[in-house]
């Protein structure tokens, strides 16, 4: 089985499915044919959707005894992010076998599972077992931009195909290891995304003379100054106290990343210690803020009379667009009056119940292959396609079975990082917990 997922990730690695924002990117029906080829081995059906010519989204399903029983969804993305080839030690669309390791853009963010999830859901086919209720496989395109034509489009456009009351995807299963003790982060959230635009007004004027302008470009460079300075208001809530007692890094570390007044200063000494930790505590921890798009002026000897900044914002669970704009106007204020903030885009925080057969069920096989484990709930600083589920009633939680080399720095490095790889011991993990899954899950719901 480890021969076939390793050819399924190669293949899906080079298949180059890179989605760079533009609509015609993606072209994940590349990848979505690879996979409708693998399931035609084992006579498994399953039908490809597209949204846009190329933009391919690729469906399964083994039906359940009962219509009345609960469905569980192995959901995975096809494209993946831009890379810069030169900055590789290996090319990142050739899918190098190194060391142990599988090399290339998508390792870990996430046709690593995709390809473990469709390997899984194809054994269960081929050994005819059938379950309570329906066990359904979906990749989808586009989650690397906005999900719009991939989960956004199949939840608004193909609900009654894609309905699922439970499911699994990305973004946990790595490690965190405390003094004496272990632990494995489950992600049961994410945080809330507030794409943002400032516009700022200044003077227009010859470049030849600048003395005194009101120079929109000046106020531009002020303004994320004071945005990159600004702290943001911490939000401890119960979650994140979980995290940082789950990483048992020992009680006083414990209380200095926990107050409000000294969290700060302890998230700066942990980052020299743990980067990846550092960054994720403090995500989780209050709305971020990082102003991406910066622009102004369009002729070098004319002073820009604007200026516009684009900002990704995350929010917390119950942080709204009134939030947004409130924070922002803090952060800039005692630059000028003379500025606008726009939410051009919003999709609040969403959070799972750990209470359920389907949280028992990756607990139950967590600890059958790592004695003494320990689990971290998380909230995951990013977005994932999840949401649209979240949203409709789904139960979700982000989680692979990576091997213990996969600590939270190693994972967070990762993430739309250079030399992105995972190791073959980790797709063996991941593989047996997707095959023993629907058997656990379905022994609890009984």
């Amino acid at each position: 089985m480890k021969e076939k997922i390793k050819t399924l990730l190669k293949e899906l690695i080079c298949n180059r499915c890179v989605n760079n924002g533009n609509p015609d990117s993606g072209n994940e029906i590349k990848s979505a044919l690879s996979l409708k080829k693998y399931f035609n081995k084992y006579n498994i059906k399953s039908e490809i959707l597209e949204s846009r010519k190329g933009r391919a989204n690729i469906l399964s399903r083994i039906p359940g005894e009962s219509s009345k029983a609960p469905s569980l969804m192995y959901m995975s993305h096809l494209d993946v992010v831009p890379a810069n080839e030169d900055e590789w030690s290996y090319n990142p669309f050739s899918a190098e076998e190194v060391d142990g390791y599988i090399w290339g853009r998508g390792t870990v963010d996430m046709l690593n599972i995709t390809a473990c999830q469709a390997a899984a859901f194809a054994e269960i086919a081929k050994t005819k077992r059938s379950f309570p209720g329906d066990l359904i496989f979906l990749a989808v395109a586009d989650e690397e931009a906005s999900g719009r034509l991939g989960a956004g489009w199949l939840v608004e456009n193909h609900w009654n195909k894609v309905k699922t009351d439970y499911m699994i995807t990305e973004a946990g299963g790595f490690f965190v290891k405390g003094k004496k003790s272990r632990g494995i982060v489950i992600s049961i959230g994410e945080k809330g995304f507030a794409w943002t635009r400032i516009t700022l007004k200044g003077v227009s004027g010859h470049g030849s003379m600048p003395y005194r302008m009101d120079n929109a470009a000046l106020k531009l460079s002020n303004a994320v100054s004071r945005i990159c300075d600004y702290p943001g208001k911490i939000k401890i809530s119960d979650i994140y106290k979980r995290m940082v007692e789950g990483m048992r890094f020992g009680k006083l570390k414990e209380w200095l990343l926990t107050n409000p007044l000294t969290i700060n200063k302890a998230i700066g000494k942990l980052y020299k210690e743990d980067p990846g930790t550092a960054r994720h505590l403090n995500a989780i921890s209050r709305m971020t803020i990082s102003p991406n798009i910066i622009l102004s002026g369009q002729k070098v000897n004319v002073i820009p009379d604007e200026g516009i900044i684009e900002l990704d914002i995350r929010v917390l669970p119950g942080q709204t667009k009134d939030d947004v704009i409130k924070e922002i106007s803090k952060a800039i204020k005692p630059l000028d009056s003379n500025f606008k903030v726009e939410v051009l885009d919003f999709f609040p925080s969403n959070i799972s119940p750990e209470a359920t057969p389907l949280f028992d069920s990756t607990l139950e096989i967590l600890r059958s292959d790592f004695p003494g484990i320990y689990h971290i709930p998380s909230l995951f600083s990013g977005v994932t396609d999840a949401r649209f589920w979240r949203m409709r009633g789904t139960v979700v939680y982000g989680f692979a079975l990576f091997d213990e080399s996969m600590t939270m720095n190693e994972y967070v490095s990762n993430l739309h990082g250079k030399d992105e790889r995972v190791s073959l011991k980790s797709l063996e993990n991941t593989y047996n917990y997707f095959f023993k899954l629907p058997e656990v899950f379905y022994r609890k719901i009984l």
